[in-house]
């Protein structure tokens, strides 16, 4: 059974929907779901509030400020696991906040499993910390707008500017928007390369045995995780998930004991 966790934990639950609803096509029920979610929150009734706001989720709607209220609620719950996995997409949609940060620095602080530190160049570590604070099409969008800015700076130099000091100011200019493309487009490169070769979740179950082969029975018991701790998604076969969580730390659990930081349906 769950314990309720008793951590003080920052909440903010917005009536305001003007992000969710930014689309004009957006119907009026899931308006009306949203809203009930945030009036059911703020009055205390922690699984009312998550009911509505999963069925907004249902209608295909994913949008950071939802799973964000959606963690909180789930943290209300005593569902650590579920919390983490909820925030996670938060995060992935909008970046790190510093709101989505807290939480999960809380909530990873009454884990059982530690995540193990992976040692790096700091400046691997720093462009990390970088990258966490955008989503991916906002790393895209300024890639498109630095270059788009290059050339505005190219023309202008060379058709319109003629005094000699601006041409040269123009030029340190576009030094300062190459060494800005430069990281953006590192950055982007990180994370497709992460999208690419590795998909992460979250383990929901209180406890997870985690076997050596993908069958009841078949294999031996390899070690134990417990919820909430963040792991990398292998491969899936039938009903498991090979995971990893970490320098040789790898086997089969089922998949219902994890929920995967992805957005389908």
């Amino acid at each position: 059974m769950k314990k309720h966790i008793s951590i003080s934990i920052s909440i903010s639950i917005s009536i305001s929907i003007s992000i969710l609803l930014s689309s004009a096509a957006f119907a009026e029920s899931p308006q009306i779901a949203f809203e009930s979610g945030s009036r059911a929150y703020l009055e205390g009734r922690w699984q009312e509030a998550l009911d509505h706001w999963r069925q907004v989720e249902r209608m295909g709607y994913h949008n950071s400020s939802l799973y964000y209220n959606m963690g909180n609620a789930w943290f209300k719950l005593g569902e650590v696991g579920q919390a983490i996995l909820n925030w996670e997409k938060a995060a992935k949609l909008s970046g790190e906040t510093e709101d989505i940060t807290a939480n999960l620095k809380i909530a990873r602080s009454s884990l059982v499993d530690k995540q193990e530190e992976i040692v790096r160049l700091p400046v691997w570590n720093w462009l990390d910390r970088i990258r966490a604070r955008f989503a991916a099409g906002t790393l895209s969008w300024g890639a498109a707008l630095v270059c788009s800015l290059m050339f505005l700076n190219l023309a202008v130099r060379r058709w319109l500017v003629r005094s000699r000091r601006l041409k040269i100011w123009l030029a340190r200019s576009a030094y300062i928007l190459l060494i800005l493309l430069g990281l953006d487009l590192t950055l982007v490169w990180l994370q497709a390369r992460d999208e690419r070769l590795s998909r992460q979740g979250i383990l929901l179950a209180d406890e997870a045995d985690v076997m050596s082969a993908p069958a009841e029975g078949a294999g031996k018991l390899l070690f134990t995780l417990h919820e909430g701790v963040k792991v990398r998604i292998e491969r899936e076969v039938q009903d498991w998930v090979e995971i990893s969580a970490g320098k040789d730390k790898q086997g089969w659990v089922k998949s219902e004991q994890v929920g995967k930081i992805s957005f389908e349906g």
